[in-house]
């Protein structure tokens, strides 16, 4: 059983990293292409104001991930070799 739990711990990051790396981005390129700006100094301050946007989202929905998480190593069982891979090497 501790496998399990090592295993939904180390998925539960990669799952999260992805949906933070794919919310960041949208969040960050439509304040950018809502404000038209390209200065270093506006640019900074909107990546720094999206991370911290993206973490209140995830935070609010760890619940969902925590799900989303026992679904994927659900359908992994049945691929061992995958769920080795993925779990090893990202």
């Amino acid at each position: 059983m501790s496998e399990y739990r090592d295993d939904e711990f180390h998925l539960y990051f990669i799952v999260r990293s992805m949906v933070m790396g794919l919310l960041g981005a949208g969040t960050f390129s439509v304040i950018i292409s809502l404000l038209h700006t390209s200065k270093l100094l506006y640019v900074l301050s909107i990546s720094v104001a999206s991370f911290f946007i993206v973490l209140s989202i995830t935070r609010t929905f760890d619940g969902q991930i925590r799900q989303l998480v026992e679904m994927i190593l659900g359908r992994l069982n049945h691929w061992p070799r995958a769920k080795d891979f993925l779990l090893r090497d990202f």
